[in-house]
């Protein structure tokens, strides 16, 4: 597989999968031992992992999208920079949703190995989503204004 195979695949999970919700090729495409790397998140491990989070996403935030912004590939190694917005119409967890929109950045790498994406790390800002939707209210106040 070519640089340009494996920037190919990680641009059509994202838009196939997080963007239009359609996970049916994801057992073709992420290797059985697949693994996540992500703070916090508790996810199977092999292609239910994407399943998993896709759920996650498109149920909280049904018109969740993601726009790729740059593109990098070192061998087996691809990193991209991302904008992420949605509306938190549907449930999350337990929380009822809120109306109101995010719009998050960050940067994910995938390894990509004859075809399959078998290593993910993941950079979800999910303190700014939740602080985004009213559901986490910003630690202390202002600059400057503690302890005077």
């Amino acid at each position: 597989m070519s640089a340009m195979d494996n920037m190919d695949l990680v641009k059509a999970i994202t838009e196939k999968g997080l963007n239009n919700g359609d996970v049916s090729f994801v057992d073709e495409v992420f290797a059985e031992n697949y693994v996540v790397h992500a703070r916090g998140l508790d996810l199977p491990p092999g292609p239910g992992a994407f399943k998993a989070a896709v759920n996650f996403w498109r149920t909280s935030f049904p018109d969740f999208h993601t726009t790729i912004e740059h593109m990098i590939c070192d061998g087996e190694f691809v990193a991209h920079r991302f904008s992420t917005t949605g509306t938190h119409t549907g449930t999350l967890g337990e929380m009822p949703p809120t109306g109101k929109r995010f719009s998050v950045s960050g940067v994910d790498m995938h390894r990509v190995v004859d075809g399959k994406v078998v290593e993910s790390w993941i950079s979800d800002d999910m303190p700014r989503i939740l602080m985004e939707i009213g559901a986490l209210a910003p630690a202390g106040g202002p600059p400057g204004r503690r302890g005077d």
